[in-house]
């Protein structure tokens, strides 16, 4: 008997056991889905804690576990595998394409801060349905809109009639969650990224030479555009090189030019906008090795963080991620008061772009106009010049870009002297024609011409992303005004016109013992080089 009642004991604990892995892995499921919905894409989810006190979601899910069932009974580790499933496997649509294309609408739309409602939903996946020549028999069902807003994460969305604006008590609230996501990373261990447009043509709104060009025929603004993606550790000791985002994939004035050698990471895009892949692209290839060297050198551990807007051009948080180096986004309504790249980074770049711009065009030559200059700029000008200006951007400035969202850092309570560039690059403003009277307020305003690096999306453009219509394809193969072929030249010619250098570095005050040995370097390469170049011939080579 006693027997028995032993046995019905233990087959009750098992049942039970049973009954709480099940509820555990339910657990995990869920929280899955809440914690993407209500953190990732600015919406509210429905029972989900505003204020809840752990930063852990599985140690909450525990926690709620717990309270329920009122016992553990190891749920955490049921809940914690449950959650791992969950995030890194999703239902697949059949509706694949038009998912993915809904979900990058619906993503934009957030980041612009308008409310969404599920019949505008299902509204804009028949547009699409319609757009991309799908089925025709797709209804846009009440049942396809809960399989999406599961796939998601999305289960109640709040409607407030109100767009998001920068929200000060939000960057506050999100000051204490960020404590808590960097507190195991150092200074050097955590960057930001941020991309912006370059119009890299501009001119002063006032200059003759800008009006001018405005009524010149055949005048276009919009191909005058890149886009500039920038990135920095919070220490500002580990400044990436830029990444350029250009139409063409090879412009004529790259023939011959070792990509390689740029000092920015090239690429192109239809209409030189910053997508999914391009950022995918910069991660893997860029960021992540030049991540894990710097760590390496410095014997940090093979760990950072980045952190970017929830833009659409974007990819998804959990494709960016490698190892123990990952991406997280910033909410959507904190961004410019938060995010340090928003905080005169970019905006230091521009001008500092723009002080060698103008030189260029105010160097003394009777024969061309300024006009006649700038038409024959070339986009290989533009990135030496741009990636200059990155690294004339002074440390300082990078450093005390983290004020708001890292305050706790020592260096950017200190106060640095006031820099001359904003000065320099007005005075040079005012020597443009028709600039003479040129004030602060002109330069901001030049300045603020390109503030975009990744555009609206429209319907077709959504449709393209997901397609995966290559931007090589699409770009437009015209070649812009300047863009002759670079011509190849001579290693005998080269050798002399180093040697001539060297001769110049070698008296010059300024110069230094790295200097030279760079020049000698080079004048010893090109002489090797030509010296190899006239090699004996060969009775042969007189034969036909």
């Amino acid at each position: 008997m006693a027997e028995h009642s032993a046995a019905s004991a233990e087959e009750r604990a098992v049942n039970v056991s049973s009954e709480c892995k099940k509820l555990g892995e339910k657990l995990g499921d869920r929280l899955a889905a809440l914690e993407d919905g209500s953190r990732r894409y600015n919406v509210r989810i429905e029972g989900l804690p505003e204020n809840r006190e752990s930063s852990n979601p599985v140690k909450f899910a525990t926690e709620l576990f717990s309270k329920i069932i009122g016992g553990d009974f190891k749920a955490e580790s049921e809940i914690a595998a449950a959650y791992r499933r969950k995030r890194s496997k999703t239902t697949v649509s059949s509706y694949e394409k038009l998912d993915e294309a809904l979900f990058l609408w619906f993503t934009q739309e957030r980041q612009k801060g308008i409310p969404i409602t599920g019949p505008l939903i299902q509204e804009k996946a028949l547009q699409l349905n319609k757009l991309m020549d799908g089925d025709v028999s797709f209804t846009a069902s009440c049942g396809f809109l809960d399989r999406w807003k599961k796939r998601h994460g999305i289960r109640q969305l709040t409607i407030t009639g109100e767009k998001l604006s920068a929200d000060n008590k939000a960057a506050v609230e999100y000051l204490e969650e960020f404590k808590c996501i960097i507190s195991s990373y150092s200074p050097q261990q955590v960057y930001n990224a941020d991309e912006t447009g370059l119009n890299f043509k501009a001119l002063p709104t006032k200059s003759l030479a800008s009006q001018e060009e405005r009524s010149a025929p055949g005048f276009k603004m919009d191909k005058q555009c890149l886009t500039v993606l920038a990135c920095s550790n919070a220490s500002a000791t580990n400044k990436l090189p830029l990444m350029v985002i250009g139409k063409l994939a090879k412009p004529r004035c790259f023939k011959n030019i070792n990509m390689n050698s740029l000092p920015v990471f090239y690429r192109n895009q239809k209409k030189a906008w910053m997508d999914r892949a391009l950022f995918q692209e910069w991660f893997d290839k860029q960021f992540v090795p030049k991540v894990k060297a710097f760590n390496k050198e410095n014997g940090l551990p093979p760990r950072a963080l980045l952190l970017i807007v929830n833009a659409p051009s974007h990819p998804e948080e959990m494709q960016v991620v490698c190892d123990d180096i990952k991406a997280i986004f910033l909410p959507p309504n904190v961004t410019s008061i938060l995010q340090p790249m928003d905080q005169g980074v970019l905006q230091a770049l521009k001008q500092n772009y723009r002080k060698m711009l103008l030189r260029s065009l105010l160097e003394d030559n009777e024969e061309l106009t300024i006009l006649d200059k700038l038409k024959k700029m070339n986009i290989k000008d533009v990135i030496y010049w741009v990636a200059e200006a990155w690294e004339n951007t002074r440390k300082e400035s990078l450093q005390k870009s983290w004020k708001n969202l890292w305050p706790e850092l020592e260096f950017v309570q200190t106060v640095f002297p006031p820099t001359k560039e904003n000065c320099e690059l007005i005075q040079l403003v005012k020597r443009m024609p028709g600039c003479e009277n040129a004030e602060e307020e002109c330069v901001e305003e030049w300045t603020a011409v390109d503030d975009c690096g990744h555009e609206e999306y429209t319907d077709d453009d959504i449709v393209a992303a997901v397609q995966g219509t290559s931007a090589d394809l699409d770009a437009d193969d015209s070649e812009e005004e300047g863009d002759a072929p670079t011509d190849v030249v001579p290693h005998t010619a080269a050798a002399s016109a180093l040697d001539l250098a060297l001769r110049y570095v070698e008296q010059h005050a300024d110069a230094t013992p790295t200097d030279v040995m760079f020049m000698r370097r080079w004048r010893n390469i090109a002489s090797s080089s030509s010296f190899s170049s006239l090699r004996q011939k060969k009775i042969t080579d007189f034969t036909s």
